[in-house]
């Protein structure tokens, strides 16, 4: 298996999302519900309909986020690495053979490499 260095872990983990689980899904909404929220009280009720869709009870999704939500991307993106490689798309440089920033980009963060 290729090695995931940091810049790849992130890039899967944000540009491959339609590989992501139900559960992890569950795990990113919540992480992100608690940001949004945190322990605020006193919300509009319309606020409160809005935190309860991301906020999850499920242990299984809490369990992801366990370790702290770096290692939950590290974890996730593994994952979809190991399960799905064949099918992901990755922008990567034609020289070098590291990841560009964006599925887009023309040029290598690493080597400078353009490729337009």
């Amino acid at each position: 298996m290729k090695e995931l260095y940091p810049e790849l872990i992130d890039y899967i983990f944000d540009y491959c999302w339609q590989f992501r689980s139900a559960l992890e899904k569950k795990a990113i909404n919540h992480h992100i519900g608690t940001i949004k929220f945190g322990n605020r009280k006193n919300l509009h009720p319309k606020l409160i309909e809005v935190r309860d869709r991301h906020i999850t009870t499920d242990k299984n999704a809490l369990d992801l986020l366990k370790n702290g939500y770096r290692e939950f991307i590290e974890n996730t993106a593994t994952r979809i690495y190991r399960d799905h490689k064949a099918e992901l798309d990755l922008n990567l440089c034609p020289k070098c053979g590291k990841i560009a920033r964006t599925p887009k980009a023309r040029q290598c963060r690493f080597c400078s490499y353009d490729w337009h």
